[in-house]
């Protein structure tokens, strides 16, 4: 039994071959030998791999079809591994520089890191990461077995091309969530660096602010002498939460930018700490942030439940340590 192909691909000569050599222990096991050769390819990053596969059947049960077959559904799962760990970056990369040209040299590695990401981990279910990567590498296997099945030749970087157009548009669809994300990411930084401005130019209206984030119902504020953030300052967006315009997270950011205290304590952050009002807030407000090390109140603060389900703004009316003057 003799059977031989030609692979031409863009891969590190030395990785692919031993990557191979770990691969078809079920054909080794039965007496056959495979061989690989490898030849760079002038003026291209390609290279060809020989590929040869040979020995003789001495088992009542397969025939020389069956080993071939068997070869080709191997070669087929092992070259889905090489396009998606190797090639994916490689065409993601052309993506950028292709069709990204307006982006900045140093943009470029970051939306390159995004966009890859995206493409390893679609989902924040881990299992269901592994369930979507094994969907596509099985997807690209079936068409690569196809394909061999006919052709003695493969140029991988063709095959793409020409018979996989999907795994192209994963790709771009990828490099464009990237360069949105790093888009909004900017947009944000400048809005933040803009309210941090007005933060800092403004008097404040008061010297402390504290905030206990409660579960499921939103937050409380009281100043330094422990007294309720003036109602009007919350009523005024009421009527924008009822219609659902403004979220109760938006309430509490526009009231701490009105006020513009001195310092703010968060008390309770850990139910919350990963919320964008707080990391907002900590964006904005940086250095005037401290971190509550877990008062009474803070050990104290429990689930209160409302008749009505909407979140509401609760205010602490005892006293509390305070500073005299601004």
């Amino acid at each position: 039994m003799v059977y031989e192909l030609q692979i031409i691909t863009a891969a590190d000569k030395e990785a692919f071959v031993t990557d191979f050599s770990r691969k078809f222990s079920w054909l080794r096991q039965r007496g056959c030998s495979l061989s690989v050769r490898s030849c760079s390819l002038h003026g291209s990053d390609s290279v060809r791999f020989d590929i040869l596969l040979q020995g003789k059947v001495c088992s009542p049960h397969f025939r020389e079809e069956d080993y071939i077959y068997i070869f080709r559904y191997q070669l087929a799962e092992f070259l889905a591994e090489h396009i998606i760990s190797d090639w994916e970056y490689h065409l993601a990369w052309k993506e950028i520089n292709k069709s990204k040209r307006g982006i900045l040299s140093n943009d470029r590695p970051v939306i390159m890191d995004k966009a890859t990401k995206f493409l390893k981990h679609c989902h924040t279910s881990e299992s269901l990461n592994l369930l979507m990567n094994y969907g596509r590498k099985n997807k690209i296997s079936h068409r690569l077995f196809d394909y061999l099945f006919n052709h003695r030749l493969l140029v991988v970087e063709g095959f793409i091309r020409f018979c996989m157009p999907d795994f192209l548009t994963d790709i771009k669809f990828a490099v464009d969530l990237a360069c949105e994300e790093l888009r909004n990411e900017k947009e944000y930084n400048e809005f933040v660096k803009l309210l941090r401005y007005f933060v800092d130019t403004q008097p404040p209206m008061m010297l402390e602010v504290n905030i206990m984030t409660v579960e499921g119902n939103g937050f409380v504020l009281w100043d330094g002498n422990g007294i309720r953030i003036e109602e009007k300052q919350i009523k005024y967006y009421m009527e924008d939460i009822a219609r659902g315009e403004i979220s109760l997270d938006d309430v509490l950011v526009s009231i701490l930018i009105t006020v513009a205290p001195r310092r703010i304590i968060l008390h309770n952050t850990d139910q919350q700490s990963d919320s964008d009002s707080v990391q907002m807030i900590k964006n904005v407000f940086d250095s005037r942030i401290t971190v509550c090390g877990g008062c009474e109140r803070c050990q104290g603060n429990q689930k209160i439940d409302y008749p009505n389900p909407t979140r509401k703004v609760l205010v602490h009316t005892h006293t509390y340590p305070h500073d005299k003057g601004f």
